[in-house]
């Protein structure tokens, strides 16, 4: 069984420029959202995740970290992947579609609008329409393998 987690990453201190959007760090609401992302995916009831990939953005780096340390994950199992930033749907799909086939379960964690539209892309009916910070969504795949994971699987 293969299991796919999205993470909107933590509430972020605002920045007015553009330019400095890359370094925004979390807020302390930020942090405890991260923390409560990963006692949520305690609860789930599925496995731990065995790989976290994550926008090389501060705000989405420390969500990805504070995950990682709250739920025992080593930090050699969390990756930067340069172009999850600002990912488009499209973009997150090939990620996944290109992931490791002994990866059981995949956790991202990424930005709006991109992360939400692909949760909504995989699954319609159940996910929320814009995640919210520090929001989680985890899904089950039916799919062979990760490079079949589509809307229809």
């Amino acid at each position: 069984m293969q299991y796919l987690t999205l993470v909107r990453h933590g509430e972020a201190e605002w920045r007015e420029s553009s330019a400095a959007d890359f370094g925004r760090p979390l807020t302390r609401r930020g942090l405890a959202e991260a923390a409560d992302a990963a006692s949520r995916l305690r609860t789930q009831g599925v496995p731990l995740p065995d790989v976290v990939l994550t926008s090389p953005a501060a705000r989405a780096l420390e969500t990805a970290e504070t995950l990682a340390r709250e739920l025992g994950i080593a930090p050699r199992f969390v990756a930067r992947i340069d172009v999850l930033y600002l990912a488009t749907p499209d973009l997150l799909a090939s990620v996944v579609n290109g992931a490791d086939a002994r990866i059981g379960h995949l956790l991202l964690v990424g930005h709006n609008p991109g992360i939400s539209e692909y949760a909504r892309r995989l699954a319609p009916d159940v996910a929320p329409r814009s995640l919210p910070t520090g929001a989680c969504v985890t899904l089950h795949c039916g799919a062979e393998g990760w490079q079949a994971v589509a809307a229809d699987s």
